[in-house]
């Protein structure tokens, strides 16, 4: 015999199993998108249900008002825009008639929807070019607009985007390209990488290396934007537009070259145990001693090292202000390790002991190539981060001496 506990339990089951079965059931009709206003996943399910299901009454009953519903909503949503008359209203408008076009061309492979609507779908296909145009038209205006104050970096910038709205669009302007390579000249944020400054620590050879060393970063790498362009003096003299920006690099310092040698010793034995002598366990036996045998290995090193310091800042030209301040502290090392040993080389275990120490260490030159390598790089990489996303307008710093 069921305990009460236990039927009233079953019961409880039971009746959580109906109420998801009822719920899965309405899931895979499209009744709780319905529901919930979602019409376009209801008009969606439904149809799907009834390609399976063509007799399904209440997929039927789903798919008839979840269509009445979507094109209620988007029809209501195009008479609102137009009505409210805001810039670019004529691409939300698109946008309405993209999704009742797009719900239109899923019913095609419906038989039983197109019986239920008891008409082919409607074809928003015509409507839709037209509405295109209207955008396009207004893009095409804005652009215009903008690129009358080409002067203005940001609103040549604004005029690009309508210009891209436009081939987006419409295929049927014939100098949009035109527009675009006009638009973009003006937008382009241009930045003059000034030569290194010059300084008295610094001999002929070493300013004309670390000057090549940024030249080939910043001219020879990618912009980091499409409107952001790089310009040495010479190409700046030459260009029918003005710079925007300066960036000016100082060699603030450098450490003359730093030798050190060191060494650290280990013991080390045999993993095998060898005959190191005899002895006596009683007046007539002599037995061999056998244990691992051992040396010491000394590991050698010999360093030299060299710290650089740079600086550099970025000037805004039209507001005469300093917009970014940065630097780069670095150095380059040179180091070599050799072995020796002292002791029986049976403890090397096989070991091989490494070469003895070069004849040719790294020069202060060798060191100083290396710093304006990795310096020219990294004050790329940052002025690269720095103008990854180009702004309108850059804030001055407060004004601080160098």
């Amino acid at each position: 015999m069921i305990e009460p506990e236990n039927r009233n339990a079953m019961k409880q089951i039971y009746l959580l199993l109906l109420i998801l079965i009822s719920v899965l059931y309405g899931c895979a009709r499209g009744e709780n998108a319905l529901q919930k206003g979602k019409y376009d996943q209801a008009l969606r399910v439904s149809a799907n249900r009834l390609k399976r299901h063509p007799s399904d009454t209440k997929a039927q009953k789903v798919f008839t008002a979840a269509h009445k519903e979507t094109e209620r909503v988007y029809q209501g949503n195009i008479q609102r825009y137009i009505a409210e008359n805001q810039p670019f209203k004529w691409e939300s408008v698109l946008y309405q008639y993209q999704q009742l076009h797009k719900n239109e061309q899923a019913l095609t492979e419906c038989k039983a929807c197109l019986e239920l609507l008891n008409s082919p779908p409607n074809s928003y296909a015509e409507i839709i070019e037209k509405v295109k145009t209207l955008a396009a038209d207004e893009r095409y205006q804005a652009g215009l607009d903008a690129f009358k104050h080409k002067d203005n970096r940001a609103l040549a910038e604004e005029a690009v985007n309508h210009f891209l709205k436009v081939k987006q669009l419409s295929q049927s302007y014939k100098h949009i390209d035109d527009n675009l390579i006009s638009a973009k000249e003006y937008a382009v944020l241009r930045i003059v990488i000034e030569p290194l400054t010059e300084d008295a620590r610094l001999s002929d050879a070493e300013y004309e290396y670390l000057q090549k060393q940024m030249d080939e970063e910043f001219f020879g790498n990618r912009s980091p934007h499409e409107l952001v362009r790089f310009q040495n003096p010479a190409a700046a003299h030459e260009d029918s537009l003005p710079s925007h920006h300066v960036l000016r690099i100082y060699f603030t310092g450098q450490s003359s070259l730093r030798e050190s040698t060191g060494s650290t010793d280990v013991t080390v034995e045999s993993s095998t145990k060898y005959k190191v002598g005899t002895k006596k366990i009683n007046d007539t036996t002599v037995v061999d001693v056998m244990e691992p045998v051992k040396g010491t290995l000394t590991t050698n090193y010999r360093k030299r090292e060299k710290n650089a310091e740079l600086e550099y800042e970025i000037i805004d030209l039209d507001n005469d202000c300093v917009i970014h301040r940065d630097g780069f502290r670095g150095s380059a090392e040179w180091k070599e390790e050799w072995e020796t040993f002292s002791g029986d080389e049976r403890a090397l275990n096989g070991k091989v002991v490494t070469l003895a120490p070069t004849l040719f260490p790294a020069s202060d030159w060798d060191l100083f190539k290396e710093i304006s390598r990795s310096a020219a790089r990294q004050i790329y990489y940052q002025i690269h981060y720095f103008y990854k996303k180009p702004l309108p307008v850059y804030s001055c710093l407060p004004k601080n001496s160098r």
